[in-house]
């Protein structure tokens, strides 16, 4: 005969306290800082300014050289703030060199033609918007390749650019109030700079914090899911590239106002220069819904820091590319090793 053991309560098992709502320690919190695109283009753009210092001395950080600094990069940092929303929604704007030289060259045309500065201005803007619109529907509406389609826009308006101004490649016109403007400064900043560094704070609070700026990274991240949540991808995608041509448009006016004109090489190039130092600064090209404003604006600072470096030194401004080609072979690495996707 057998009896039944008095079964013994067993105490609970002690799990592992890994206490969730700790609060992280300051240096992992920094490393965790550090360990994103604009941690690591904040400590590239550190780099940059000490080697300015210690090339340069005093010279690099002096009112001159940073109103140089500011002046070089003061349109093509709103040019770049507009373009990087299309590039959050996932579409990339290649067209947007060639706009600045069409909008300067169209702008002018219509100022030696009598017209007010501010009737050429709106009439510049909107054909800015009709060549977005296009772009929009070209990659929107019948679903073509970003790349493709605005490459395509590229061609047709550097043509256009070189008809406008003619044979001689130059056209002048001095608008006094637009020169003005431009050349406007606040103590060592130009006021350009300054209106540029408004409007990356106002991009950084609509993307960051603001359901569209939510709907935006969303249509960028995966435009099928996003719809199937009620998001409207493809409007935010087809207004993104609006947007873009709209910010290029105006480049171009604001550099026929600072140059007094345009030429038929006006904007070459500028496409490369504004998405190299966004993609330095975090953005992708191919991935939509990645990157910040204020990231952008560090990968500007830094192109612009090493650009003044080799212009100081004499160095031989072909290795320049050079550089930047690293700097951006570096990001491409650094953002595989961080994960890529995990970041979106």
């Amino acid at each position: 005969m057998t009896t039944n053991a008095p079964v013994r309560p067993t105490s609970p098992e002690v799990l592992p306290d890994f206490d969730i709502d700790r609060k992280k320690s300051g240096g992992r919190r920094v490393l965790e800082a550090v360990n994103t695109p604009t941690g690591t283009i904040g400590i590239a753009l550190v780099i940059v300014v000490v080697v300015g210092l210690v090339w340069e001395g005093g010279g690099f950080t002096s009112s001159d050289n940073l109103a140089n600094v500011g002046t070089f990069l003061a349109i093509p940092l709103i040019i770049a703030t507009l373009s990087s929303i299309a590039l959050l929604a996932g579409v990339v704007d290649l067209s947007v060199g060639s706009m600045v030289g069409f909008a300067a060259a169209l702008f002018v045309q219509f100022v030696n033609k009598g017209y007010s500065p501010w009737i050429a201005a709106a009439i510049t803007l909107l054909c800015a918007v009709i060549a977005g619109s296009i772009n929009g529907l070209a990659i929107v509406g019948f679903g073509a390749e970003p790349v493709a389609a605005t490459l395509g826009m590229l061609t047709a308006l550097r043509g256009l650019c070189q008809v406008i101004v003619g044979p001689t490649g130059l056209s002048t016109a001095l608008v006094l109030g637009l020169l003005e403007f431009t050349s406007k400064a606040y103590g060592p900043l130009p006021l350009l700079f300054l209106l540029g560094l408004a409007l990356v704070a106002v991009v950084s609070i609509l993307v960051g914090y603001t359901r569209v700026g939510r709907h935006i990274r969303a249509s960028g991240g995966d435009a099928r899911a996003a719809g199937r949540a009620g998001i409207g991808a493809s409007r935010i995608r087809f207004f993104a590239l609006i947007l873009s041509a709209f910010g290029a448009g105006l480049g171009g006016i604001l550099y026929a106002g600072q140059l007094g004109g345009a030429s038929n090489v006006l904007g070459t190039g500028l496409e490369f220069q504004v998405y190299a130092a966004l993609m330095i600064g975090g953005y992708s090209i191919l991935r939509g819904g990645i990157g910040a404003p204020i990231g952008g604006l560090f990968g500007l600072l830094v192109v612009a820091g090493v650009q003044n470096i080799f212009d100081v030194k004499a160095i031989n401004p072909y290795y320049l590319n050079v550089v930047i080609g690293l700097l951006l072979l570096l990001t491409v690495y650094g953002d595989r090793l961080r994960g890529g996707d995990r970041y979106e």
